[in-house]
C-alpha cells in the first residue's frame, strides 16, 4: 500500500513539474532595417503549435515546453531557431538571404527564383501533394493547380489515371495531354501516375510558350515538370508514412426492380409480355426461382474495397555525398475477390561533391506492378447494364443459373479459379549526371552531362474458362449449360528508351546586371516490341500453358518500332536588380515523323516582366502592396503529333480485307485467285504527303503578380493559343475507283483563349492559424479550319465551334397535346409517315421548312472536357490539431448517355429506375422525358445522331478531400526516439453535387460500362526518427 501511494506522489509531482515547464513566449521581428516583419511564422519545431507576427512584428505563443526550438522565419529572409528556456521577450531581427530571396521553381532544364519569372509557371510542393493521400499522382492535381483541367474516368486499381490537359485543348489530331519530365527526362503520363507521391518534391506546370518553348516540339500541350526529393546535409533521418482505406463507389446506376420491370414492360412494347399473375408473383416475391428480383450490382459488387499503402524513406548526408532512399508499397483491393492491383516503388538518389568544382548524381528508380482480373472490368460493367432483374443469377443453394441466350451469367463469370487476367509490369530508369564549374574559364560557366535509359516490360496472360450455370429440367433436376473449352491469349512488351544530354550554363552578376544562359543538345531513342499469341481448344482447364492449347484457329502477331529525336537549344535571362526581367528561348527539333526536308523545326519564344513593387515610387506602398509584377510572352512551339500514322511522307499498302467474292477473283478473306493459286494482295492505303510538316503553337499571354499585406497572394493570367498546320484528312467524297484514301495535310486551325488565377490568404487568430484559397480556370477554344466538305449546312459544320461538341437533333420538351403535335412541324426523325403522339419527344425544326428530319440536325453544345475547372482549400491550425479541405468543381461540360444506362429495355435489357417514376404518362405530364413506348423517335437504337433528351450538364461540384490530424508532442515521442509523430483521418470524394443520372459526372463512357469512380476513408500514421 505504502508503495502504491509512493507512486502516486510521484506521478502527481511529475504532472506539477510538466505543467510548470509550459511557458508563454512573446517578442518581436525586425528586419535589418529595422522594419517591422508582418506576417513571419513563429512555430514550435516539431509540432503545429504557432503563430504568425502582427502588423508591429510582434508574436505570442504559448504552451510552449521548456527546451523547445521555436523556429521563425520569413519569405526572402534566412530562419532563425532559438531554443526556449524561460520567459523573456525576444527580440529577432531576420536577415534577407539572397539565395532565397524568393521561392525557387523548377522550369525547363534549370531553376529560377519565382520572383524573377516571366513565364506561367504553376508550382506544388510535396506536402500539398501529399493531402490529397491519393495513390496515383495524376488524380492528386485536381483542383490545385490553376490551368490544369483534369478527368478522371474511372477509379479501377492500377487504371485510374486522370486524362490531364492544360488550358484545355488545342489540337483536334492526336493526343492532347502535356509532356512530362522527371527530374529533366522526358517520361510517359503513366510514369508520372504509378510514382509514390512520397517521392516527389515538387510539381511545376509550364503553361505559356516562355515556360515550355525550351522544349520545342514537347511543349505544345504544356509541359509537367516532376522534381523527385534529394538528400540534405543533416544526420540520417528516417520516415514512415502508411495509411488504410475503406473505399466504395461515388454513384452506381439503378434499375428497377422485377415488378416494375414487368409490369412497364407491357406498356412499352404495346402487348402482354408478362401475365397479370406473373406480375403479382415478382410483386410479392412468392416463387424468388422463377420470379426473382435480381440486383446484379449487388451479386457482383461488393459494398467496398480496402486498400492499403506504405512508404519508408531514408535521407541525410554531409559537404560530400548526400542520399535519399525510399520504397513504397501499395495494395488496391477491388469490388470483386478476383481484382487487385499491387504496386513496388523504389528510388534512389545519391549526389556526391567528388572535388570542390565537380559534382555526381546517380539516381535509381524501380517500379513492379501486379494485376490481377477475373475478366474484363469494361464487360463486366456492360453485362451489369445489360442484365435485368427478371433473371435468376443463382438458385437458393447457390447454384448459378443460366439467365438466356443473350444475357450471360457475368456472376458465375467471374468467380474466383475461374478464368482471370494477369499482368505484370516492371520498370527501371537510371540516370547519371556530372556537373563541373569552369570558373577557371570564366567566373559562373558551368557544363553538365546526362545519360538516362528506361526499360519498361510488360507480360499479361488472359485465361478464359466457361462457367458452370445450370437451367433445370421438367424434373426440377439440374442440367448443365454447354461450354466452351479454354482459349489463351498471351501479351508481351518490351520498351526502352535512351537520352543523353549535354548542357552548359552561365550565371553572373555585373553590379546590378544578373545574366543567366543555357545551351544544351539533346538526343533521345526509343524501341519498342510487341508480341501477342492467342489458342483455343485446350483440353484442360487447369493447365493454362500456351503449348497445351490447339494450334488450329492460333493467331500470332508480333510488331517492332524504333523513334528517334534530337533537339538543339538555349535561353537567355537578363534582370536587372531583379526589376526589369527579360527571357528568351529557342530549340531546334528533328523529327522522324516528316520527309528530310520538314523534319526540323524551330521554336523560339521571348518574355518580359517588371517588378513594380521594386520601384522607388512605390516605396510608400509595400506595408500595403507587398510585391507586384507583370509580366507577358509570346513565342512559337511544335507539335510532331501525326494521329497514329507513321512516315505520312510514304505511301502506304495494306493487306486487302476483301468482301463476298462475286466474280471469282476474290474471296471473302480478301484473298486473289489466281487459277488454283490463292495469295494474299495489298491495296493502296493513304496517299504520301511529302509535304506534311509540323503543327504549330502561337502563344501569348499576359499576367499580374501580387502579395497584399504579407499574407494574400494573388495571380491572374489571360491566355490566347493559335494552333496552326494541324495535321488532317480533308473530307471528301472520292471515286471507289481512286483506290486509296487522302493524305493527312497541314491545314487545321484552332484557336483557344482563357483564363487562369489563383488566390490564396492566410492569418491568425489568437492561437489558430488559418489559409483559405481557390483556384479557377476557363479555356474555350474554336475550331478555325477543318477542311469540312464543301455543301455542309452551316448549322452542322464543326467549324467556328469547339472540339469535341456534340452534334444532334435538338429538342423542346415533350408534346402535351394533339393541338401542339398539329402546329408544330411534322416530325419524320423516325421516318417518313411517323405519326406523333402525345409524349412524345418535341425536335426542333432548325432549317425552318416545317419537316423535322436528318437536314435539321445541329451543333447541341459543349462537349465532354468542361471549359472551366476550380477548386476551393482551406487549413486550420490549432495547438496540435490541424484540418484541412478541398472542394473541386467543373462547369461548361455536357455527356450523352446512351444505350440500357439510359434508354428502357435497351436491347431487351434493363429499365432505369427514373422511368418508373418520370416518363409521361397522363397522370404525370412531364415535360422532361418521353411515353413509355416501343418508338425510334423516343428512344434512338444508335448514339448517331444524338438527341438532346439525353445530353446532361456534366457540371458538378465535389468535397474532394478533407481531413483531420493531431501531431504528438514532442516531449512524449523524445523518450522513445521519435522526433514527430502524426495521425490522421481523411475522406475522398466524400459527395458530389450532379445533376447526370446513373454514372459519375467525370465518367466519359456513354453506356456506364467502366469502373466507378471511388470514394475513400483512409486512417493513416507518419513517423520521422
Amino acid at each position: 500500500m505504502r508503495s502504491k501511494l509512493t507512486l502516486l506522489c510521484l506521478m502527481f509531482l511529475c504532472t506539477l513539474n510538466a505543467v510548470a515547464q509550459q511557458l508563454n513566449v512573446t517578442g518581436n521581428v525586425k528586419d535589418a532595417l529595422g522594419e517591422y516583419i508582418i506576417g513571419a511564422s513563429v512555430l514550435v519545431k516539431g509540432t503545429t503549435n504557432g503563430t504568425i507576427t502582427d502588423i508591429d512584428g510582434n508574436f505570442s505563443v504559448s504552451g510552449v515546453e521548456k527546451g523547445s526550438v521555436l523556429e521563425i522565419s520569413y519569405i526572402g529572409y534566412v530562419s532563425q531557431s532559438i531554443t526556449i528556456n524561460d520567459e523573456k521577450p525576444l527580440q529577432i531581427i531576420l536577415k534577407e538571404d539572397s539565395e532565397t530571396l524568393e521561392e525557387v521553381v523548377v522550369v525547363g532544364y534549370g531553376v529560377q527564383k519565382k520572383a524573377n519569372l516571366t513565364g506561367a509557371v504553376t508550382s506544388m510542393k510535396s506536402d500539398e501533394l501529399l493531402k490529397s493521400r491519393a495513390a496515383n499522382a495524376t488524380t492528386a492535381l485536381v483542383g490545385q493547380m490553376p490551368g490544369l483541367i483534369s478527368k478522371q474516368a474511372s477509379g479501377e486499381p492500377g487504371a485510374d489515371d486522370a486524362s490531364i490537359f492544360i488550358r484545355g485543348i488545342a489540337t483536334f489530331q492526336g493526343d492532347a495531354s502535356p509532356a512530362y519530365i522527371i527530374d529533366g527526362i522526358e517520361r510517359t503520363s503513366a510514369d508520372f501516375a504509378r510514382m509514390d507521391p512520397n517521392d516527389i518534391e515538387s510539381i511545376n506546370v509550364l503553361k505559356d510558350a516562355a515556360s515550355a518553348a525550351i522544349f520545342g516540339m514537347r511543349g505544345a500541350n504544356g509541359v509537367i515538370v516532376i522534381t523527385t526529393k534529394r538528400g540534405t546535409d543533416g544526420k540520417a533521418s528516417i520516415k514512415y508514412s502508411g495509411s488504410v482505406s475503406i473505399q466504395s463507389p461515388t454513384k452506381l446506376p439503378e434499375f428497377a426492380n422485377s415488378y416494375d420491370y414487368a409490369r412497364l414492360a407491357n406498356q412499352y412494347f404495346g402487348s402482354e409480355i408478362y401475365s397479370a399473375e406473373a406480375i403479382q408473383k415478382y410483386k410479392d416475391g412468392s416463387d424468388p426461382e422463377l420470379y426473382p428480383n435480381t440486383n446484379w450490382y449487388d451479386e457482383m459488387l461488393t459494398k467496398n474495397a480496402i486498400q492499403n499503402q506504405h512508404n519508408i524513406s531514408i535521407s541525410g548526408g554531409n559537404e560530400k555525398i548526400r542520399y535519399y532512399v525510399s520504397g513504397g508499397f501499395l495494395n488496391q483491393g477491388g469490388l470483386w475477390e478476383d481484382l487487385n492491383y499491387k504496386r513496388y516503388n523504389l528510388r534512389s538518389n545519391i549526389d556526391a561533391q567528388i572535388t570542390k568544382t565537380t559534382r555526381l548524381g546517380v539516381d535509381v528508380s524501380g517500379r513492379l506492378e501486379k494485376s490481377l482480373n477475373s475478366g474484363s472490368s469494361y464487360t463486366i460493367f456492360k453485362e451489369l447494364v445489360r442484365n435485368t432483374p427478371v433473371l435468376l443469377c443463382r438458385y437458393p443453394d447457390g447454384t448459378f443459373a443460366f439467365p438466356d441466350a443473350t444475357h450471360p451469367n457475368i456472376v458465375a463469370a467471374n468467380q474466383p479459379g475461374g478464368s482471370y487476367s494477369k499482368g505484370e509490369t516492371f520498370v527501371v530508369d537510371a540516370r547519371v549526371e556530372l556537373e563541373q564549374e569552369l570558373d577557371f574559364i570564366t567566373e559562373g560557366l558551368s557544363a553538365k552531362g546526362v545519360m538516362s535509359y528506361s526499360r519498361n516490360n510488360y507480360t499479361n496472360k488472359a485465361w478464359s474458362v466457361s462457367p458452370y450455370v445450370y437451367s433445370k429440367d421438367a424434373n426440377n433436376e439440374y442440367v448443365l449449360n454447354p461450354r466452351t473449352s479454354p482459349s489463351l491469349n498471351l501479351t508481351q512488351n518490351q520498351t526502352n528508351y535512351q537520352e543523353y544530354q549535354l548542357q552548359v550554363n552561365y550565371n553572373r552578376s555585373f553590379g546590378l546586371h544578373n545574366v543567366t544562359a543555357m545551351a544544351m543538345v539533346l538526343a533521345r531513342k526509343g524501341f519498342s516490341s510487341t508480341s501477342c499469341m492467342f489458342r483455343n481448344s485446350f483440353d484442360s482447364e487447369i493447365l493454362d500453358q500456351i503449348n497445351a492449347g490447339n494450334t488450329d484457329g492460333q493467331t500470332m502477331n508480333a510488331v517492332d518500332s524504333e523513334t528517334a529525336r534530337a533537339s538543339y537549344m538555349a535561353r537567355v535571362n537578363y534582370n536587372y536588380a531583379s526589376k526589369y526581367l527579360v527571357e528568351f528561348n529557342i530549340r531546334r527539333d528533328g523529327s522522324e515523323n516528316f520527309a528530310p526536308d520538314k523534319r526540323w523545326g524551330t521554336f523560339a519564344s521571348a518574355s518580359l516582366g517588371w517588378v513594380i513593387s521594386e520601384e522607388p515610387f512605390f516605396e510608400s506602398l509595400k506595408n500595403t502592396i507587398n510585391f507586384l509584377k507583370i509580366r507577358g510572352s509570346y513565342g512559337t512551339l511544335g507539335n510532331d503529333n501525326t494521329g497514329g500514322v507513321s512516315f505520312p511522307f510514304y505511301s502506304r499498302f495494306e493487306l486487302y480485307q476483301g468482301a463476298v467474292a462475286s466474280n471469282g477473283f476474290m474471296n471473302n478473306l480478301g484473298d486473289y485467285a489466281f487459277g488454283d493459286l490463292v495469295t494474299k494482295g495489298l491495296v493502296p492505303g493513304a496517299i504520301a504527303n511529302s509535304l506534311a510538316t509540323w503543327e504549330k503553337s502561337n502563344k501569348a499571354n499576359i499576367a499580374l503578380d501580387a502579395t497584399l499585406f504579407n499574407n494574400l497572394n494573388f495571380t491572374v493570367d489571360l491566355f490566347t493559343e493559335r494552333r496552326t498546320n494541324i495535321l488532317t484528312q480533308r473530307t471528301a467524297e472520292v471515286p471507289s475507283s481512286f483506290g486509296g484514301t487522302l493524305p493527312l495535310e497541314n491545314i487545321g486551325i484552332v484557336n483557344n483563349k482563357g483564363i487562369d488565377l489563383s488566390l490564396n490568404y492566410h492569418n491568425s487568430i489568437g492561437k489558430v492559424n488559418y489559409s483559405v484559397g481557390g483556384n479557377f480556370t476557363f479555356a474555350r477554344n474554336k475550331i478555325v479550319e477543318m477542311a469540312e466538305a464543301e455543301g455542309t449546312s452551316e448549322y452542322m459544320r464543326q467549324t467556328g465551334r469547339p472540339i469535341n461538341g456534340y452534334y444532334g437533333y435538338k429538342t423542346d420538351g415533350i408534346f402535351q397535346s394533339q393541338e401542339e403535335i398539329d402546329s408544330y412541324a411534322k416530325q419524320e426523325v423516325a421516318g417518313v409517315g411517323y405519326e406523333t403522339q402525345i409524349g412524345d419527344i418535341k425536335y426542333v425544326d432548325v432549317d425552318g421548312n416545317g419537316v423535322v428530319n436528318s437536314d435539321d440536325m445541329t451543333y447541341l453544345g459543349y462537349g465532354n472536357i468542361p471549359e472551366i475547372i476550380y477548386g476551393i482549400n482551406g487549413s486550420l491550425n490549432w495547438k496540435n490539431f490541424d484540418f484541412s479541405f478541398l472542394m473541386q468543381g467543373a462547369a461548361n461540360a455536357q455527356v450523352y448517355l446512351k444505350g440500357g444506362i439510359i434508354l428502357p429495355y435497351f436491347n431487351q435489357g434493363n429499365l432505369p429506375q427514373f422511368w418508373v417514376n418520370e416518363a409521361w404518362t397522363e397522370e404525370n405530364p412531364s415535360n422532361r422525358y418521353p411515353r413509355l413506348a416501343e418508338s425510334v423517335h423516343n428512344f434512338p437504337t444508335t448514339d448517331v445522331p444524338g438527341v438532346q433528351t439525353y445530353l446532361y450538364n456534366a457540371s458538378y461540384l465535389r468535397l474532394k478531400n478533407i481531413e483531420v490530424g493531431y501531431t504528438f508532442p514532442t516531449s512524449w515521442l523524445s523518450r522513445i526516439g521519435v522526433t514527430n509523430a502524426r495521425v490522421y483521418v481523411n475522406a475522398q470524394n466524400l459527395f458530389t453535387i450532379s445533376n447526370v443520372p446513373q454514372i459519375d459526372p467525370e465518367n466519359t463512357e456513354q453506356e456506364g460500362w467502366t469502373y466507378p469512380q471511388m470514394k475513400s476513408f483512409n486512417f493513416g500514421l507518419s513517423l520521422q526518427f
